[in-house]
């Protein structure tokens, strides 16, 4: 009887611990503000349409440079597999990853892109500085470089799934993903602010953040939620 009533108490404490989880998601959506970040303002944000994921895959370590686009605009970068990406943007019919080793040697690299849970691209290479291309749509015209260009880099915890909400005075996008992940803002209207929500009471984040390639929040970590907000 004593070994019923503890698993008993344990599901019961898993589902107080889901629905604490999804409740603080939903008060935070209700009160994101741009300026205030989720100090307790009370604002309207509306939430965005669900993201695509955009991943970097394969040997894990092997280097790599990438170019992100949507319609609007694109996005360089250089990192180490494994990478998740999201774009901060309502999606576009048309976007694009590809992605190139750095390194001569057979390691594996992989890029897909991610929809509704439902994989529209993929593609993969193990040649010597070998190039991937993925992309959904067809783009007809060059997009420019995103302007302004604000990123926030997820380093931590490795592998541990995740659940965040990023927002700018008009939109909030919900993204879920593993990190390492990178978020790029498409032209945000106002200061921009996110928050990531660990799965547990021992999850701690680390992040950054930058503008045009200025860091103006400095890596740190918190947990078992982080807030990162732009100056």
């Amino acid at each position: 009887m004593k070994n019923t009533a503890k698993l008993a108490m344990r599901n019961f404490a898993r589902m107080l611990a889901t629905g604490a989880l999804g409740a603080m998601l939903a008060v935070s959506i209700g009160a994101c503000n741009n300026q205030t970040g989720f100090s307790g303002s009370v604002g309207s944000t509306p939430n965005g349409p669900k993201l695509p994921s955009y991943q970097i895959l394969g040997t894990v370590g092997t280097p790599f440079t990438a170019t992100i686009s949507d319609n609007r605009s694109f996005w360089t970068l250089q990192g180490n597999v494994p990478l998740s990406i999201a774009i901060c943007n309502p999606p576009s019919a048309d976007a694009q990853l590809v992605v190139t080793k750095t390194t001569s040697d057979d390691s594996l690299l992989s890029a897909e892109i991610i929809t509704a849970n439902h994989v529209k691209d993929l593609q993969s290479t193990t040649a010597p500085f070998g190039t991937v291309q993925v992309q959904i749509g067809t783009q007809t015209s060059a997009p420019g470089a995103a302007d302004p260009d604000l990123r926030i880099f997820l380093s931590g915890p490795l592998n541990v799934k995740y659940q965040a909400l990023v927002e700018d005075i008009d939109t909030g996008f919900i993204i879920q993903a593993r990190a390492p992940t990178l978020i790029v803002f498409d032209t945000p209207n106002g200061k921009v602010d996110a928050t990531f929500f660990g799965p547990n009471n021992h999850t701690t984040f680390t992040a950054n953040m930058t503008f045009n390639g200025e860091v103006v929040v400095p890596t740190f970590s918190h947990g078992p939620n982080l807030t990162i907000r732009q100056p």
